[in-house]
């Protein structure tokens, strides 16, 4: 009797999982648009769609254009 239960178990917890989607499948994925380095979708949002390392190059960059040898 046990064995019959847990093979009854064990099929339907298998079950259970094949119809449980993946994580990974349902998440919309991030990537920066400068590198292409995947990121967060608060990164995302918060950088103008800019990892924070290109984000931050991008306004130094700027900076130094604006204000020159002023710094």
């Amino acid at each position: 009797m046990k064995r019959k239960f847990l093979v009854t178990h064990l099929k339907k917890h298998k079950k259970e999982e094949n119809s449980a989607p993946a994580k990974d499948e349902n998440e919309e994925k991030f990537y920066c648009s400068v590198c292409g380095r995947e990121i967060s979708e608060d990164e995302y949002n918060d950088y103008d769609g800019m990892c924070w390392e290109c984000w931050d190059d991008q306004l130094t960059e700027e900076s130094d254009m604006m204000f020159g040898d002023l710094m």
